[in-house]
């Protein structure tokens, strides 16, 4: 079981008089209510499209960014969680106030320490919404929801691997929605930088699976393919990268060596650096689809070649066996029936 703490301040900014501070003195004590919190936000981050990846600036500590030199601290035993949250809280306020941003949220400082020795540092900035109740008296009152949905950012850090200076990318970060210069500037004071193309590695790895697996029987192709599809939709769940050994143990029926040769053939770079999954990009592997003004196809790409099949030279599809509610309109339009 992993043990954490969490320490939560409130900062208000309304872009034209000092900004308004409210801080806490020490970690809040465990409860069942922040552990959900803390599980909402953490699985709010994890599904984020635009969730990026990448490290620190270079230089000492993440450079001149604020984040990363309290965290340096924070290891090191200078600092604790409330010490480095109460000296990074004042210096974003400033930033604020001298750019002119509007802000009014809560920020949730939060580590998680595992037996495992794996050690993960999370910021949350999250707002609450104001929504209506019926009190024990049966009235109606004001109520306060944080929100975890669209408007939540933040960052996460896994400090094991940053210290253990590791090649992929141990920071990601979910940017602030609707504000270009707020997102610029919480990539400064978190020291957010070096973010990673993640779409093109994903891309090269399935190309390299895809290489792969052409030259397998089509039953097991199909089996190979799906198994790389779930083990890296459950990697990418867990914020994890993918490295072709670790992905070659978990297929079955195929040489492991062989695999790894063939995958550092196709490209090189996939065998070298763990890859950080982009969820689109896997999308597009797993389902064909295209839209225009009034077409849209859409089908699992293990439908191609068995019920749905591609002629280039003439440019069409012939799909073998058409779902049952398309059928049905198509016969009730010629028929004019129904």
């Amino acid at each position: 079981m992993a043990t954490t703490q969490l320490i939560a301040h409130h900062l208000f900014c309304d872009g034209e008089n000092p900004a308004k501070l409210t801080l806490r003195d020490n970690v809040l004590g465990d409860g069942l209510h922040q552990d959900m919190l803390l599980d909402k936000l953490k699985g709010s981050f994890m599904v984020r499209l635009t969730r990026k990846h990448g490290s620190f600036s270079e230089g000492e500590g993440g450079g001149a960014a604020l984040l990363p030199n309290e965290l340096n601290a924070y290891l090191t035993g200078d600092r604790n969680l409330t010490d480095l949250s109460r000296n990074f809280m004042p210096s974003l306020a400033q930033k604020l106030e001298e750019q002119g941003l509007v802000l009014n949220a809560h920020f949730l400082f939060f580590t998680e320490k595992s037996f495992d020795h794996h050690h993960v540092f999370y910021l949350f900035v999250a707002h609450q919404s104001e929504s209506l109740a019926i009190s024990e008296q049966l009235e109606v009152c004001p109520s306060y929801v944080i929100d975890t949905g669209a408007t939540m950012f933040g960052i996460k850090i896994d400090l094991a691997e940053w210290k253990g200076d590791r090649q992929y990318a141990y920071l990601s970060i979910v940017p602030p929605k609707g504000s270009a210069p707020l997102a610029e500037l919480f990539d400064q004071m978190t020291g957010f930088n070096h973010g990673i193309n993640k779409q093109e590695s994903t891309t090269q790895l399935l190309d390299g699976v895809e290489h792969y697996a052409k030259q397998l029987p089509d039953e097991q192709a199909k089996a190979v393919r799906n198994q790389v599809v779930d083990y890296c939709i459950e990697k990418e769940k867990n914020d994890e990268p993918v490295s072709i050994p670790g992905l070659s143990a978990a297929l079955d029926g195929i040489d492991c060596d062989q695999f790894i040769r063939q995958m550092a053939t196709h490209n090189p770079k996939t065998t070298d650096d763990p890859v950080i999954i982009d969820r689109r990009a896997l999308q597009r592997y797993v389902k064909f689809s295209g839209r225009e003004k009034t077409l849209a196809i859409s089908f699992s790409s293990d439908q191609l070649n068995d019920r749905v099949l591609y002629d280039e030279q003439r440019d069409t599809l012939t799909i073998n066996g058409l779902p049952k509610a398309l059928r049905d309109q198509l016969l009730r339009h010629l028929t004019g029936s129904g």
